[in-house]
This record gives C-alpha cells, sequence and structure tokens, in this order.
C-alpha cells in the first residue's frame, strides 16, 4: 500500500496500538529490539559477520517444550536465537544464546542455500542489455528499453541444466507503457536464466511472442461513492472490548492463549486452553502456518516455472512473512493492532506497526437455539486474531477465531493479483472450451490468468490435557441388517488408534467417511470416554503434480490433507528447515517415512488447506477475498454444551 494512504487511513480511524514484543513474560514471547541488537553485537564480536556478510534470518531459536511447561512467572528466562548468514553465494547457519550473549554454534550449510533476500533478485540493466534478449524484444516491436522491466528469482530447484553449477534465478520481462501497474503487461514466451553473483545472463530462450496487452489494468486506492441507499455500517464495543491481555497472555471468555509475531511464520498461537470450572485445560501447545506451496501450471518455461514455497523461501525478503493490516479495511476500526519486530539485512532490529490485529465480533446468528414450545437460545460472538501477508502479486489473511464453544476455527484467504501471461487469444473463435482454459483463463484482452494451486500446511502441536495424546479415526463404516429387518442398511462407527505415521496420512474421502480426533488416553472425558479434539475439516484439496516433479518433492506435504508426527523440537517446517535447495531431502514426506511411533507420546498434527484456482474474469484487477477454514473443536471435552448459560446479550 502506498504511504499516502496508510497517511489516509491513520486520519480516518482511531484505533488502539500495541507493542508486543516490548518486553519478554514468557520463554516462547517473540524477540524483542534488545535481544535483536544483542545477537548482532555477539556475532560481530565472534568475528564471524563480515563487511559483505547479509543475515537472512533471525528467529526465535524455539526453547524445549519440557522447560516451558515448567517454568513458572518469576523464574530466570533462558533466550536463543537461530540465525542465517548469507555471504558471497555462501551460506551459514548460527545458534546464539542471548542470555550469555555467546555465539554456541556456527557451521557452513552445505547442498542448502539461505533463504532469498531482497538484494538477490536479478533485475539490473545488464539483463535487457543482453543481445539475446534485446534480439527478443526488437522482434516483439519494444525498442523503448525504459519501461522494459526484467526480474529473476532465486527459486528452489527445479532440475535445470544450469543449476548444476550452483545456484541461479530465472525469470521474464514486462512492458510498463500505459499503465502505473505491470502485472499484466509480461512480454509473453521470453525466459532468462541468470547467475545472480557474477550478474550473467546464462540462458534465454524465446517460446514465441504475443502481443502486450493494453487493457487498462489499474485501480484506485480511494474507494467510490456508496451504491444508492446504501447506509454506513459499523461494529462498536463503547465499554471497551470483552478481552484483556496481561503480560502477554490473552483473556476472553473461557480462554486463555499467548501469541507472537514471527518472521517466517506470521502469527504463532502458543499455550491455548480454557478454564473449565476453575481448572486450565490445555488444548494447543503451538498453531501456526508452516509453509505455503503455490505451483502454476503453464505449458513452458516462461510460466509454469513460476513455483514458489512462499513462506520458506521468501519470508526475508519481504521484510518478514507478514505485513502491515489497514484498519477499516483488513480489521475493524474497533480493533486492537500489534506492531511487530524483525529484522533488517545488517542484522538491525525493524519495528513495523499494525502486524496483527485482535477484535471481538458477533454474526447475528446463534450459537444454539430449539423452537419447542417458543424459541429458546443463545446469540453468538468470536474472538479473532487475524494477519495479512503480501507476496508478489498475491495478498494471503489468516485467521485464528476463537469460539465461545471451545473451537478454535483457522482460516486462510487469498486475494491480491492473479499471475498472467499475454496471449493472441479470441474464446469465441476456439475450437472447444477445452482450449480455452487448459492453461489458463483469459481475463481480460490479450491476458491470461494461469491455472495454479495454492498448500497452506499448518503445524498443530494439539495437548489435549497435557502433551500424552493418540490419534484416532472414526470411521463410518456400511453394516448390512440382518434378514428380516425392515432396514437393510445402516452405518457403524468403527474407532481405532492409529500407531505409526504412515497410516496416520489421511485424505478426506466422501465415500469412505471418517472423524479425526485426538485423544489423551490417561484423561477420561465426562462421560468416561477419552477426552478429545477433532479436526474438522473444510473444503480443501490436495496436489495433482507428479511425485518425480521436482516442485512437488520440495513440497511433499501438499500430497495429503492430514499427517501426524511425534513432537521433534527440529521439525517445524513442513518443506523443511532450507527449502529454497531443497530436493526434496527434508519435511513432512520425509520424516514420516522413519513410521515412528504416535500412540500414547507428544505428538503434532499439519493439516493442509489446498485449492486449486481456475481464474475468472471476476478476479481481474484485483481478486475478491476467498475463504477457506478448518475446525479444532472439541469432543468429548466438556460435561455438557458449554454454552448452555451463556447471556442472552452478544
Amino acid at each position: 500500500m502506498r504511504v499516502d494512504a496508510v497517511a489516509l487511513m491513520f486520519v480516518a480511524f482511531t484505533f488502539s496500538t500495541a507493542a508486543l514484543a516490548a518486553t519478554v513474560d514468557n520463554p516462547v514471547d517473540g524477540l524483542t529490539s534488545a535481544e535483536y541488537w544483542t545477537v548482532y553485537s555477539t556475532l560481530l564480536a565472534s568475528g564471524k559477520l563480515d563487511e559483505s556478510a547479509k543475515v537472512a534470518s533471525v528467529l526465535l531459536h524455539e526453547p524445549d517444550k519440557s522447560y516451558v511447561l515448567a517454568w513458572k512467572p518469576g523464574e530466570p528466562l533462558e533466550r536463543s536465537a537461530d540465525v542465517i548468514i548469507s555471504e558471497k553465494g555462501h551460506g551459514y547457519e548460527a545458534t546464539v544464546d542471548i542470555t550469555g550473549k555467546k555465539l554456541t554454534a556456527w557451521k557452513e550449510l552445505k547442498d542448502a542455500y539461505p533463504p532469498t533476500l531482497r538484494s538477490d533478485f536479478g533485475g539490473g540493466d545488464y539483463i535487457k542489455n543482453d543481445p539475446r534478449v534485446l534480439a527478443a524484444l526488437h522482434k516483439r516491436g519494444i525498442t523503448d528499453l525504459r519501461m522494459v522491466n526484467c526480474l529473476a528469482l532465486p527459486g528452489g530447484y527445479m532440475g535445470l541444466p544450469e543449476e548444476a553449477q550452483g545456484r541461479v534465478a530465472w525469470g521474464n520481462c514486462s512492458y510498463g507503457l500505459g499503465s502505473e501497474r505491470t502485472w499484466g503487461r509480461e512480454i509473453a514466451g521470453l525466459f532468462f536464466v541468470i547467475d545472480p553473483v557474477a550478474q550473467k545472463v546464462m540462458r534465454v530462450t524465446d517460446y514465441g511472442a504475443a502481443p502486450v496487452p493494453t487493457a487498462d489494468e489499474d485501480y484506485s486506492f480511494d474507494g467510490g461513492a456508496p451504491l444508492p441507499g446504501m447506509h454506513p455500517l459499523s461494529l462498536s464495543e463503547p465499554a471497551g472490548p470483552s478481552y484483556s491481555i496481561d503480560k502477554g497472555e490473552v483473556a476472553w471468555e473461557n480462554w486463555r492463549f499467548r501469541f507472537r509475531l514471527d518472521p517466517r511464520s506470521g502469527v504463532i498461537v502458543n499455550l491455548a486452553g480454557v478454564v473449565d470450572n476453575g481448572q486450565f485445560r490445555s488444548i494447543l501447545y503451538q498453531g501456526s502456518l508452516s509453509e505455503l506451496f503455490v505451483p502454476y501450471m503453464g505449458k513452458d518455461e516462461s510460466t509454469h516455472s513460476r513455483v514458489f514455497i512462499d513462506s520458506g523461501e521468501y519470508y526475508a525478503a519481504t521484510g518478514g512473512f507478514i505485513k502491515p493490516l489497514a484498519p477499516g479495511v483488513d480489521c475493524p476500526a474497533s480493533a486492537q493492532y500489534f506492531s511487530g519486530t524483525f529484522y533488517a539485512e545488517t542484522g538491525a532490529p525493524d519495528t513495523q506497526p499494525q502486524l496483527a490485529c485482535l477484535y471481538e465480533r458477533t454474526s447475528g446468528d446463534p450459537s444454539w437455539r430449539h423452537g419447542e414450545g417458543g424459541v429458546a437460545g443463545r446469540p453468538s460472538r468470536e474472538l479473532v486474531l487475524r494477519s495479512a501477508a503480501v507476496i508478489g502479486n498475491y495478498d494471503y489473511m489468516v485467521d485464528w477465531r476463537f469460539e465461545e464453544n471451545g473451537s478454535i476455527v483457522v482460516g486462510v484467504a487469498a486475494t491480491g493479483i492473479v499471475e498472467t501471461t499475454s496471449v493472441d487469444r479470441d474464446p469465441s473463435k476456439e475450437a472447444s472450451m477445452g482450449e480455452m482454459t487448459e492453461y489458463g483463463h483469459l481475463v481480460d484482452k490479450g491476458i491470461e490468468a494461469i491455472n495454479h494451486d495454492h498448500y497452506f500446511s499448518f503445524r498443530l502441536d494439539i495437548d489435549v490435557d497435557g502433551p500424552k495424546n493418540s490419534y484416532v479415526v472414526d470411521r463410518m463404516v456400511p453394516e448390512r441388517l440382518p434378514e428380516g429387518e425392515p432396514r437393510k442398511s445402516i452405518w457403524v462407527m468403527k474407532s481405532a488408534a492409529v500407531p505409526g505415521e504412515l497410516k496416520a496420512i489421511s485424505d478426506l474421502d466422501i465415500h469412505h467417511p471418517a472423524m479425526w480426533r485426538f485423544i489423551n488416553p490417561g484423561h477420561p472425558g465426562p462421560v468416561g470416554y477419552p477426552s478429545s479434539i477433532e479436526i474438522m475439516p473444510g473444503q480443501t484439496g490436495v496436489s495433482l503434480l507428479s511425485p518425480d516433479d521436482w516442485p512437488q518433492r520440495r513440497a511433499g506435504f501438499s500430497a495429503h490433507t492430514l499427517w501426524v508426527t511425534p513432537y521433534d523440537p527440529s521439525e517445524h517446517y513442513a518443506a523443511g528447515l532450507y527449502p529454497t535447495g531443497s530436493k526434496g531431502a527434508d519435511g513432512l514426506a520425509v520424516w514420516t517415512k522413519a513410521d515412528r511411533k504416535i500412540e500414547n507420546t507428544d505428538i503434532v498434527a499439519w493439516y493442509t488447506v489446498g485449492f486449486h484456482h481456475v481464474p475468472r474474469a471476476e478476479d481481474w484487477p484485483v481478486m475478491p477475498v476467498m475463504w477457506h477454514e478448518f475446525e479444532i473443536r472439541p469432543y468429548d471435552f466438556f460435561a455438557h454444551n458449554p454454552l448452555m448459560d451463556r447471556s442472552m446479550q452478544p
């Protein structure tokens, strides 16, 4: 968003802000500005931070779970940071003991690359002045190089022949004449590979020209007048919010939880649970977006080379995965906003405003009702913790919605600008509908939006009344009734605990329905069953790519909806710690081959929200927000409906 538009937002709305990580009150709190400086000065004193070195990543070193659960307020805090350094084509990883102000680990990366930095992008004039690129431009009648922009991204491993020589980057050019924005101004068919360190064009391939579109893709930041008959609508809390935040812990209704803002994962929810009959009961030790995979489906390199593992590859390039929210657009004006402290390439802290918001809302829907002899029921409300990411053309929003009934609804939304290419096509003259949409769909004259997928992996360290849990699948199985019964068939529930990781891999199947539950075998629920939490899936999809396709190898988590692993403090990212240089040797699809035990132990669920996107005209020039959701909900956890005694006031 432009600075002037942000300034207008500040004037138009009055809102509450807070610096979430100004102090450290718990081992899982985010790094503070002072701690980033400690990391920097420790690295500098160690002699490891040369003048040419760039800081690619500084993340909280996740403290040991047993330590966090045993820690009590007032006790000393152990704090460390994991650091990745990029220097002249080499990568190094380090661990800094913040408490002791010392470097405790340092090693050079082998067969792995640091996350991409903004300075790694290849966009110099040497690309468009390469004789092969110039020839391709002249063939298309483009001679004004001032409006030509060529950009190369150092993507993950694709099996390109040039990658045998080391890390490369590849990309396309656009011609921005006649528009403020150039997402729809691609110079089609032109593809190049560069050496970003040597700043050398290694290969240029021309797959065929198409006219650069001239359709208007500009849009206004300011909005228009209301439609006739439309009046202002607002949510107000005249007495203030109903939640409180004390030393980083959020208390709302019976919910208690913490959260931090992380450069790689965005919002990380910690230590979430409910107070039930005066006792705190744990539900979610930690929940976060673990990874995001977006492969495009173009017919040649100029389009199907667009494959992004957005969180793990590009969080450093964009100044952190999440971006500031716009009051009154992303969240209600009454919401409370939280700044977050990340880092710059120099290693210095970088505090950014409004990276998350927290607010209550009511939809006007009932939480329960019954209409026998008059209507009895209760209105509903929920607490929403929201963040937004902007990665190139796409915007994503992630919600953690805490419900009065003890559920957490996780929502993820896509909006922004669809990826396009230029084409010379007229659908009215094409022979079949199949030709019209095989690789993409026209969204404007000469502009084709490319078919693609989105896969979001959520890491859910579920602790149902403590960390020792098991994964149970409840299958609904048809059963034939005995002869003589008027009915011929029913279905029955067949429940079984899953012993190991491989059999725990689960997918939606409407012909073989099942429920996915996480139980505590040592904690009986109110009627004798083990207390449990169900992951109730929403509409979702899995990858259609071939298992031997390099992008699919690197993002193997996208092949299934649910994975379950034993807790391992080193396993936090579904595509592995270093997805940029990965050849598929790390991540969920690799870890689970060990088929480790997952019964009556500390286990972690990994849920994939996936959707295939065939764009439409209505997705241009900016796509309407599209939500996908799933729910983490109590099952035999409470003694009865916990909303029976709620107020009639939402």
